[in-house]
């Protein structure tokens, strides 16, 4: 299996539980799962992933503390964001995982990622986004 393809799979991988976890809060087969904490928890965990894979990336850049801040920031903030309901929690974890995208884009990131990792982490991206917003929605029901 080849490189890309092998993290394409991991990255798919990496949405069943988003994807699961969606799904099992508005058809709660398994009663005793707290399908909504769990998401939170599993939300952060790869929200704090994405921003620790940013620091190789990073490493190489001439001006580094402005993207340090950023990529530290964003966990920081995710943990933050759990003291608070759950409904501003994942609000919040939305927008971070938008923000670290954008800011993949502003810190110039996006030129150093090859074509199909870029389009994986697009794809992966929207994903988590309209999970968030499904289970968002879900608690204003």
């Amino acid at each position: 299996m080849p490189a890309i393809s092998f993290l394409q799979f991991l990255g798919y991988l990496g949405l069943l539980p988003f994807v699961l976890l969606t799904l099992l809060t508005f058809f709660p087969i398994w009663p005793e799962l707290d399908a909504l904490t769990m998401f939170q928890r599993y939300s952060a965990i790869i929200l704090g992933f994405m921003a620790g894979v940013l620091w190789p990336v990073w490493a190489q850049q001439a001006s580094v503390r402005p993207l340090a801040v950023f990529a530290v920031s964003l966990p920081v903030l995710s943990f933050l964001a759990g003291l608070l309901p759950a409904s501003y929690t994942l609000a919040i974890e939305l927008l971070l995982f938008i923000v670290l995208r954008l800011g993949e884009r502003w810190f110039a990131l996006d030129e150093q990622y090859h074509p199909s990792y870029l389009q994986l982490r697009r794809r992966l991206t929207w994903v988590v986004v309209a999970c968030h917003l499904l289970m968002w929605w879900r608690l204003q029901l």
